[in-house]
């Protein structure tokens, strides 16, 4: 696939700015109250024949960050039967190569929207330099084994909405 560069104007470069420019695709407009700070330390063995963390094991680190937030205790992520939930939807947006370092870096998450049944999650993957990464996630509420789809409970809503806003996009 070949993409112009960056600064031209034509229709494809615009296309390229505008998922850049808004990797998130947030519905809410104003600062979440609080953000969810999940700090991972890098492994070696994180590490591709290239010598930077490769894009499966960034998407594990999004991935362990929104389920501190979504269900701290556990309770409804690894579950075998009842209430549980399930990822839908995946959108990354690798922005600079990760490369080892000995300081932990730093996956912030928020609640871009709540849904009846489903919640849309954005984390960013950063370190104290700079952003390597934004994730955008539609978790989906299901009752297992039968996967049948249920609406968030009101536990669920309250503790959810703490989270619910953007993250700064300058950071």
């Amino acid at each position: 696939m070949s993409v112009a560069p960056r600064g031209r104007n034509t229709p494809r470069s615009l296309k390229i700015h505008f998922v850049h420019a808004h990797p998130l695709g947030t519905t809410s407009a104003r600062p979440a109250p609080e953000i969810h700070l999940f700090r991972h330390r890098l492994r070696v063995a994180d590490l591709d024949y290239l010598g930077h963390v490769g894009n499966v094991r960034l998407l594990d680190y999004f991935q362990e960050a929104q389920i501190a937030m979504l269900d701290p205790r556990r309770e409804h992520v690894f579950r075998t039967k009842g209430p549980a939930y399930l990822i839908a939807k995946h959108n990354v947006s690798y922005l600079r190569r990760l490369t080892f370092r000995d300081n932990p870096v730093e996956v912030a998450t928020v609640v871009g929207r709540i849904g009846t049944c489903d919640v849309v999650v954005n984390s960013r993957l950063r370190d104290e330099r700079a952003v390597y990464a934004r994730c955008r996630t539609i978790w989906v509420a299901c009752t297992l084994p039968e996967g049948s789809i249920r609406r968030l409970d009101d536990e669920e809503n309250e503790r959810l909405t703490r989270f619910s806003g953007t993250i700064d996009e300058a950071s």
